[in-house]
């Protein structure tokens, strides 16, 4: 819609009044000036009116895939395929979400013809999925008399992706060893379960499993063993319960959370064992994740969604989970990476372990991440009832660790180096 801006109203303003000064006094010199007022309003917006619909304008983020705390920047091509010169345009909140302050980007003086590319950033990416808008863009004449706006269909999701820390080995499951040939090659698939190997052929078994080069290779009838694609090796649970998240993002207690949950499954991957991933939202959410780079993938994505919506406690909806809920039966070694303790998720926790699962926990400690202002005294007491109940899992077997703000996860959540520290302990 093209139409006046304040100081176009006003010019128009100006030359009215101007025309009424003519008619009363009657001088001819008023005349021509309240009509040159008048032409140029009306050239500006013939001006704009010709060359605001030959404006284009297309955007795009660099790096294409980033990673949380990487330098992102959007870059905007604006281009007017008028031959008439002097146009100016303004993208009108044209980062969306990914800019920490809500920004618009002046493109001054587009020539006849011309083609500008002009950038917004460099911020830290915010891990997450942003939808930006379409963009909206208002073009003007040089004098600031006209305005009109356009907006373009298209919009833009950009994915933020968790960064991860390599672990070379995880405390939490230690005693999972490493599968042969994890991490890199995998062999592959058929009839959507896991390849394992091949072994002698059993009688009675199907005929459409039989792997005829092991066979010729080895004088016997062999066939293929597969897994079920509806097992893992390992679940690991991130707690998403809203009223628990503390601090300003991106520095809250979820976010490190996040960054944990991902480095223990990622180093699960890499081992070679299966990964079924689960996200405590307002429905519990699971991913399967399979020991491959797909699998990896998978998981960045997913982390990249994960949004604290959970209403319920995680403790009460725990048992129910594993009971009535996903299909995790054959799943036999849980760590959850949680944001909050309290005794009915230890006695959850507690009876899971009695049933022969293998349990770890990672607790991302709030009272690192409250604000200043909280007082000393809540903070003692939250991290003594906190302590207590990690003293509670530690004597029924639940291997568990605390986390706070600025905590290296390499050198909590590694193997090696845990065991260096107890070393120096001792």
């Amino acid at each position: 819609m093209t139409r006046p801006t304040a100081r176009g109203v006003a010019l128009l303003a100006i030359a009215g009044g101007t025309y009424l000064a003519a008619r009363i006094v009657g001088t001819w010199e008023l005349y021509l000036l309240s009509f040159a007022f008048l032409a140029a309003t009306l050239v500006s917006w013939l001006l704009v009116l010709a060359t605001g619909r030959k404006l284009q304008v297309a955007r795009s983020v660099k790096p294409e895939r980033p990673t949380a705390g990487d330098p992102l920047v959007l870059s905007f091509r604006v281009e007017s395929d008028s031959l008439l010169p002097g146009l100016q345009a303004t993208l009108l909140h044209a980062a969306g979400d990914l800019s920490p302050r809500d920004r618009d980007i002046e493109v001054e003086s587009l020539g006849s013809r011309t083609r500008r590319v002009v950038t917004s950033g460099p911020w830290p990416a915010r891990r997450g999925v942003h939808h930006l808008p379409p963009l909206l863009a208002e073009a003007e004449d040089p004098l600031g008399l006209v305005r009109t706006r356009r907006r373009f269909s298209d919009t833009l999701d950009v994915t933020v992706f968790p960064r991860l820390v390599q672990l070379p080995s995880c405390l939490l499951f230690a005693d999972m060893g490493a599968r042969r040939g994890g991490g890199g090659r995998r062999s592959p698939t058929l009839e959507a379960s896991e390849f394992r190997g091949i072994r002698p052929y059993n009688a009675g078994e199907p005929l459409n499993r039989v792997d005829w080069k092991g066979t010729a290779r080895t004088g016997q009838l062999m066939v293929r063993e597969m897994d079920d694609p509806t097992n893992s090796d390992l679940a690991v649970l991130l707690d998403g319960h809203a009223q628990r998240v503390v601090g300003e993002p991106p520095e809250t207690n979820f976010e490190l959370a996040v960054q944990a949950a991902g480095s223990v499954a990622d180093c699960a991957l890499r081992a070679g064992h299966s990964v079924t991933l689960l996200l405590h939202e307002r429905q519990w959410r699971q991913t399967r994740l399979s020991p491959d780079t797909k699998g990896r993938r998978r998981l960045l994505e997913s982390l990249a969604r994960a949004t604290p919506r959970g209403a319920s406690q995680l403790g009460s909806s725990l048992r129910t989970l594993f009971v009535n809920g996903l299909p995790l039966d054959r799943t036999r070694t849980l760590v959850l990476v949680v944001l909050a303790l309290d005794r009915e998720l230890v006695r959850s926790l507690i009876a899971l372990r009695d049933e022969g699962m293998r349990v770890s926990l990672i607790h991302v400690a709030a009272g690192s991440f409250a604000p200043a202002a909280s007082t000393a005294a809540s903070s003692a007491a939250l991290a003594a009832e906190s302590q207590g109940l990690m003293l509670a899992l530690a004597s029924a077997g639940v291997l568990g660790l605390t986390l706070d703000r600025g905590d290296d996860l390499l050198s909590a959540l590694s193997l090696k180096r845990a065991q260096g520290r107890h070393a120096q302990v001792r």
